[in-house]
This record gives structure tokens, sequence and C-alpha cells, in this order.
């Protein structure tokens, strides 16, 4: 470096941000120590070569690796979150239940209807609420080994499932029941699914039978006035019939709602 002094060198150095040890001047002198003659110079320029690498090393380290922060040695050292195990599901057996009309919500209920694994029990449970048509899921017959594997394993009803899968699961389970006493006395499958079909079928029409001639009361041919007082008693006595019988009711026609307000009031 061309410099009037060894300050000047120093000050230009650590402009640099180099630390320099020592500086010595091109013909040896003026150094530390006095260095003189053709073999000292070399080692003085050595000196200088290592000087002003251990300087831009300490230089370069520092910039590229900063020391990090002390850690305390007090500080609490924070533990993984604990994540506390999941407790099993409790089951217990379905306890038979005659077949009723279910309720509750109907995307619940055909759901269930379909969440069972053994082909033999969703078969039957499209059999039991009275009145319903039967699904296509019904059409396809299960093997009879298929229906005596069923026989043999108990329904099961988990804490976890809704009141209207719990109810569907005890009446399969009364079915399962009666088609264990239908084997028993000398019957076979087939005879019993015949017996399920005629039952749902005759159910079915006579709730349809129902509904037409309500309709009709609520709505009479041309001419006729409708009387929705008539309407509205045969509307009660349907409905009373059906749930004798287990059959969903007849719902409210909208023609017969505002007679039904009226009949509160005046037996207020």
């Amino acid at each position: 470096m061309n410099a009037s002094s060894r300050e000047e060198v120093f000050e230009t150095l650590r402009a640099q941000g180099i630390k320099a040890i020592k500086v010595v001047a091109a013909d040896g002198s003026k150094a530390n120590g006095e260095i003189r003659g053709v073999r000292k110079r070399v080692v003085a320029a050595s000196i200088v070569a290592a000087a002003l690498a251990a300087g831009l090393a300490v230089y370069l380290v520092g910039r590229v690796a900063p020391r990090p922060p002390p850690v305390e040695r007090d500080a609490p050292i924070a533990s993984p979150p604990t994540v506390a195990p999941t407790p099993p599901v409790a089951y217990r057996n379905a306890k038979p239940l005659a077949r009723q009309a279910i309720n509750g919500d109907r995307q619940r209920i055909e759901a269930a209807a379909k969440s069972f694994t053994n082909a033999a029990e969703r078969l039957m449970a499209a059999f039991a609420e009275p009145g319903r048509p039967v699904p296509a899921l019904a059409t396809t017959r299960p093997t009879d080994a298929e229906f005596e594997a069923s026989l043999r394993e108990p329904i099961r009803i988990a804490e976890t499932d809704f009141t209207e899968t719990a109810d569907l699961k005890r009446i399969v389970a009364k079915i399962k029941s009666d088609l264990r006493a239908y084997l028993a006395d000398g019957g076979d499958i087939d005879g019993y699914l015949e017996e399920l079909a005629k039952r749902q079928k005759l159910e079915v029409a006579y709730r349809e039978k129902a509904e037409k001639h309500l309709a009709r009361l609520c709505a009479p041919a041309s001419g006729k006035k409708s009387d929705k007082s008539e309407a509205y008693g045969y509307w009660l006595k349907a409905n009373a019939q059906l749930q004798s019988m287990g059959i969903y009711p007849l719902p409210l026609p909208d023609a017969l709602r505002g007679y039904e307000a009226t009949l509160d009031i005046d037996e207020e």
C-alpha cells in the first residue's frame, strides 16, 4: 500500500474493517524491532501478510456468523403440549323395539339405514318403519349365509349414536328376533321376507288411501263446497288409526291450518 506513514496505513485499514497487528515498510525499515536486510524483509512481509489475513478473517466471521445471544440459565424450558387420549366409545346391545314410525331427522334415519355393515341388516332396516315405501336398497336379496351370520351377531348401539339411529337399530334387532322365532317354528328365510314385503305393501296402501281421501275432502269436485269440519275430523281419526298401526301420520293440509287455528280460539 502506498502511504506516507505507517499511521496512514493503519487508519486506511481500519476504515476497511481490517484490524492489522503491525505494518512494515517495503524496505523493512521503521518496523517493530527495526527489521533490516533482505532476509529480514521477507520475514517481515510474511508477518504483514499473516496479520492482514488474521484481521480479514476476524472481520468476515464477525459479518457472516454473528454470535448468538446468551441463554439464560434459569429460563424455563417449554415442554410440548400434552394431548389428552380420546376415551373409547362405549357400546351396548340393542334391546328389541316393535316396528313403528321413527321421529326425528329423516336424513339421519336414511343414513343410519345405509350404515349397517351386514347386507341382511340393511334389508331388514328397509322394513323397519310401517307404511314406508321400500327403497331400491331392499330389492337385492342377501344370501342365506349372510342372514345366518347376522342372526348370530347382536346389534350394538354406541353412546354417540343419534336417537334416530338408536331407534332404528332397536327395531332391526326386533326383526332379527322375529326371524329367529320364525325359523325355529319351521319357516325359512324366503317365507319370512315374503311376510315382510306383504305387510309393508298393505301398510303403504292403507296410508295412501287415507291420504287421497283427505285430499278429496279438502278439495272437493267442481260444484261441491268443501266441508272443513268434516275434513279436519277425518284427519284426526285417520292419524289416530295410523298411530295405532305404527304408521307415520298424515301432515295437516294447508287448507285446514286456518280452520284449526279458529277451533283453538273458539275452544278457549
